[in-house]
């Protein structure tokens, strides 16, 4: 669903610039003005506990700290020249501030994720302008304590939005990543990047949840403009590895 060659092929050329980066050279990566994937080399990010985890090609680079709006929360040292593919910052986050309601809400909820929003703070909703209108084509499902959702590994097909009830997601290692609570969302990641499912979801106390179909999520994701895709792909690919950095059994490096 989000292809990343797709998404720069309609992007206009003033939107994204390429970079090369020798690996002695001094590079500012904690500078607000832009945000990057990488394109080509290697690259270390390392932070919480001294966790470290090796960047793949496409991986993101202060995306989620760009729309957020605030200082890295990860250092970066470079292996090995690198290629990047450049972004500006504020243009990015203006788009993403006047996307639709249900981009909003995936972009929101799953900083909260990233940057460990507990929940002491106001959580992110999905936006009841967007609940209103498509409710006839969300279905509604209870299911009671104790009950898989879905697996590690299991086939992506659908999101959810919390009523009621309290979801655990967790590794397959078994190590919790998270309490999903009422109007709280979950399941896109897998949905949004076309994989497996990496966690698995537990219901804690009995739930009521609102459906989402992949094929409503395409439709709505394909409204957006091209920075708002490169956003979404952006923020999902660093929550995938703020998991693992959170998880010293799956290091890769």
């Amino acid at each position: 669903m989000l292809e990343l060659e797709t998404i720069l092929s309609k992007l206009d050329s003033s939107d994204f610039w390429e970079l090369f980066i020798k690996s002695d050279e001094d590079f500012d990566f904690n500078s607000r003005n832009n945000c990057y994937l990488v394109k080509e080399g290697e690259m270390l990010a390392y932070g919480e506990r001294n966790f470290t985890h090796k960047l793949r090609v496409d991986d993101p680079i202060r995306i989620a700290e760009s729309i957020y709006g605030k200082s890295n929360i990860l250092g970066y040292r470079r292996l090995s020249d690198v290629s990047l593919i450049a972004f500006d910052a504020k243009k990015m986050r203006d788009e993403v501030n006047s996307s639709r309601a249900m981009t909003k809400s995936i972009i929101k909820y799953s900083l909260n994720r990233i940057f460990n929003i507990g929940s002491t703070k106001v959580p992110y909703y999905f936006e009841d302008d967007f609940l209103y209108k498509f409710a006839d084509k969300m279905r509604r499902i209870e299911i009671d304590a104790g009950s898989i959702l879905f697996g590690h590994g299991a086939t992506a097909t659908k999101m959810y939005f919390v009523e009621k009830g309290l979801i655990r997601l967790s590794q397959e290692s078994g190590n919790e990543i998270a309490l999903i609570g009422k109007t709280e969302c979950f399941g896109e990641s897998a949905v949004l990047q076309a994989s497996s499912r990496s966690l698995t979801a537990e219901v804690v106390e009995d739930a009521k949840l609102r459906v989402i179909d992949a094929e409503l999520i395409e439709t709505e994701l394909q409204k957006e403009t091209g920075l708002v895709q490169i956003a979404i792909f952006g923020v999902l690919r660093r929550l995938e590895f703020m998991n693992i950095l959170r998880n010293p059994s799956k290091q890769n490096s």
